[in-house]
């Protein structure tokens, strides 16, 4: 099975995971039997699609405990659990706590990241900013926090494959939230806004929505400074409530000097509300 199989694959688990998924329904994906479906993506994901599914549910459920106000009760049901009480068993199960203790600790879940921080200036400014949908292609990686050597080398392959081009759009999607979901398993999605062979790549719809827009100048090694500014003025300062959906780096200016490089991070705002 190729990687833009597996792709596949991941893109649909990713969009119905709150659903019941008929092994059909991956058998016309990918043109495999389900049993080796499972094998494939058990070697490559390093865990079952049942497994796989079960965490996208209960990561999901854990960032609209924090981001949004939503009862207990309508997250239960967003993410696929039929009753709370299954909800809170399967949740406490997997972090050992409840899914009200999440919501009364928000705060101290993101304070020990912040805590991490090395620069003791920690002003950061954003504007509001609505974005437009836009179709990009894709290529996805999973790597251990979102390692950057692994995506620095998906990112070599992509400018690759598309030298040929007049100069295109690049983002980067944070796929998942890594204080809160499995750090080995972040996913990040490399993406173009036009590419020389289609056929390489996923396509999809990002953005279309308001974003709160932050400024990241430097290099992208020093890039979780800037989020731990993000998440101090969310937690302390701003007036929004955060959407559930994955933020979005925009890769403005990619010159030779590190110091050139400009990033804008999109992070997806449920209520434009005041500064």
């Amino acid at each position: 099975m190729t990687i833009e199989k597996i792709q596949q694959i991941l893109t649909f688990l990713e969009e119905n995971y709150h659903r019941q998924i008929n092994p059909s329904e991956l058998e016309v994906i990918s043109n495999y039997s389900y049993r080796n479906i499972q094998r494939i993506f058990n070697a490559i994901i390093k865990e079952t699609i049942g497994n796989f599914c079960t965490r996208l549910k209960l990561e999901n459920a854990y960032k609209q405990l924090v981001y949004t106000n939503k009862s207990i009760l309508e997250v239960a049901y967003d993410v696929g659990y039929e009753s709370n009480q299954s909800f809170t068993k399967a949740f406490k199960n997997k972090f050992q706590i409840t899914p009200l203790q999440a919501r009364k600790n928000k705060n101290a879940l993101f304070e020990a990241y912040i805590k991490e921080k090395k620069d003791a200036f920690f002003a950061i400014d954003f504007e509001y900013e609505y974005k437009e949908k836009i179709t990009i292609h894709y290529k996805t990686l999973i790597s251990n926090n979102y390692n950057n050597p692994a995506i620095n080398t998906l990112w070599d392959e992509i400018i690759d494959q598309n030298k040929t081009l007049s100069p295109y759009n690049c983002f980067g999607i944070i796929v998942d939230q890594p204080i809160i979901s499995d750090e080995a398993k972040s996913r990040y999605d490399a993406c173009i806004d036009n590419c020389a062979a289609p056929k390489l790549y996923l396509s999809k719809t990002i953005f279309g929505g308001w974003y709160a827009k932050y400024m990241h100048q430097g290099s992208y090694d020093d890039i979780e400074e800037t989020y731990r500014k993000i998440y101090h003025r969310w937690l302390y300062e701003s007036n929004y409530e955060l959407g559930t959906s994955p933020i979005i780096e925009h890769y403005i200016a990619d010159r030779t000097a590190k110091t050139e490089l400009l990033t804008a991070i999109y992070v997806p705002v449920k209520r434009k509300l005041s500064k």
